[in-house]
């Protein structure tokens, strides 16, 4: 959704809640139709008012991975319908090679964030470990990184960082990231793989330590 867009929509929000307001103070009947659209304007600012601290959530997090600021966009309803398709995110990048300032991430991986930041971090599942890894993969695109096998691997030793910068303790953090590596990495399609990615291979970022990812 376009910025002004939002904004609107939050003013849009605000001005239904007050009028609300307004109308129970006074104590006058209001018409249903008018009172039913005041509700939705009210619930459609406060989520989009959500949504908009979430983005800024996670691309504080993003920067911190990317080592520079960038943002991120979680996709509306109309808009990932019509441009995610099955992409979990995307980053863009220009002729040279440069990325862009932003990641944009599917429904279904903001929703998988606002799970494990809401505190459901104990029963892991396929859609919510993928949902905070791809926070830590498109973190590494926005680095500068398009190789996709060298941004899984480069990621999912973020993967815990993201985790524990959503809430989580360190144990929570590790078994997410081991998760990751143990059921979905496997299975990610060929050009996500490398089999230098392993401890204490090329790809080991802290070969030193005994943690891995």
């Amino acid at each position: 959704m376009h910025l002004s867009l939002r904004i609107l929509v939050i003013a849009a929000g605000l001005a239904g809640l007050a009028w609300l307001v307004a109308s129970h103070l006074r104590g006058r009947p209001r018409p249903v139709p008018i009172v039913l659209l005041a509700l939705v304007l009210a619930y459609l600012g406060f989520a989009e008012y959500r949504a908009q601290a979430a983005e800024g959530r996670y691309g504080r997090i993003a920067s911190e991975i990317a080592h520079r600021p960038v943002k991120v966009r979680c996709e509306g309803l109309g808009h990932s319908l019509v441009n995610i398709g099955q992409e979990w995110g995307y980053v863009e990048f220009d002729a040279d090679g440069d990325p862009s300032d932003t990641t944009n991430l599917s429904r279904d991986a903001c929703k998988g964030l606002a799970r494990y930041a809401g505190g459901d971090r104990e029963r892991l599942d396929d859609d919510l470990v993928v949902a905070v890894h791809t926070l830590a993969h498109e973190s590494i695109h926005l680095r500068g990184w398009t190789n996709e096998a060298l941004t899984d691997c480069y990621g999912m030793q973020f993967t815990a960082l993201v985790a524990r910068r959503l809430g989580a303790t360190a144990r929570q953090a590790q078994r997410l990231a081991q998760y990751y590596w143990v059921r979905i990495y496997p299975e990610m399609p060929e050009g996500y793989r490398t089999v230098e990615c392993v401890d204490g291979g090329r790809l080991d970022l802290h070969k030193d330590s005994p943690v891995w990812p």
